[in-house]
């Protein structure tokens, strides 16, 4: 790799790396292996490693430390057909905007919002319709706004470290019943500072039906990779007779708040 003048300033380019070190793991175990040979470029080890295992899909590309030295339209160009973009602490603001420019075709997107200005997530992110969006992290603060909620677009939500007051969640199911969020297959948030009452903080002045925790029912989703077992709840209905369960975990010092909506694409038979 060589400094040069890339995208907005003098970044490093990828060029032809001196070695390759490649992570092959499984639940069980992992092996590395590390090659050298500094005639082959960037382009040619990705593909030479797509054909070795068989597998054409960049799952997805994770920017992190360091991640803003490099020049983003390499990144782009290189490995531009991912289909989820997780951003971390890549240390510049800048950056990471930048980062949310070039990757607008995408499925998914994690992001930490600690390293946006203020913690604030662009509204134009919020609007993309993705499969998932996962906002935060669960030992940070993610201030959010209901409002900014509502706004979301994506079919599969996640936020960690979520600062609201959960009567604005209340809020939030309330809208829901009445039309807001319609794509919205799945939420969870997961809060700190949990109480005993949270439940009834939630679901106060909501018309709702406990099912038995003996009743398991499975969930699926395009931003889930597994089916989800859905174990007893609280059902309740939006006026257009579309059905989720709301599951509330109190597992101090946390609380976890989970929404599934049941499309007829959401379900499958146990």
């Amino acid at each position: 790799m060589y400094w040069g003048m890339g995208a907005y300033g003098r970044k490093k380019k990828l060029t032809a790396p001196k070695s390759v070190k490649v992570i092959e793991s499984s639940f069980s175990d992992y092996t590395t292996s590390t090659w050298e040979n500094d005639t082959l470029t960037m382009q040619y080890w990705l593909k030479h490693l797509q054909d070795i295992f068989n597998y054409p899909r960049i799952d997805f590309i994770y920017f992190s430390n360091h991640s803003s030295q490099f020049d983003i339209d390499d990144i782009k160009e290189l490995f531009g057909n991912t289909t989820k973009v997780s951003i971390d602490d890549t240390g510049c603001n800048a950056f990471n905007q930048m980062i949310l420019q070039k990757f607008s075709s995408l499925k998914k997107l994690s992001i930490r919002t600690s390293i946006l200005a203020n913690s604030k997530t662009p509204e134009s992110t919020l609007i993309q319709n993705f499969d998932e969006l996962h906002f935060g992290y669960i030992l940070e603060r993610t201030p959010m706004t209901l409002d900014e909620l509502l706004l979301i677009n994506s079919k599969g939500i996640r936020i960690e470290g979520l600062q609201m007051p959960k009567k604005l969640l209340n809020s939030f199911i309330k809208l829901w019943q009445k039309g807001s969020s319609s794509h919205m297959e799945y939420l969870y948030f997961f809060f700190s500072g949990a109480e005993e009452n949270d439940e009834y903080i939630v679901m106060k002045e909501i018309q709702h039906e406990v099912i038995s925790d003996n009743r398991r029912r499975m969930f699926k989703s395009v931003g889930l990779k597994e089916p989800y077992t859905v174990t007893g709840g609280l059902d309740i209905y939006r006026m257009d007779g579309t059905k989720a369960t709301i599951q509330i975990e109190n597992k101090h010092p946390f609380v976890n708040v989970k929404i599934f909506v049941w499309f007829d694409h959401c379900i499958m038979e146990s």
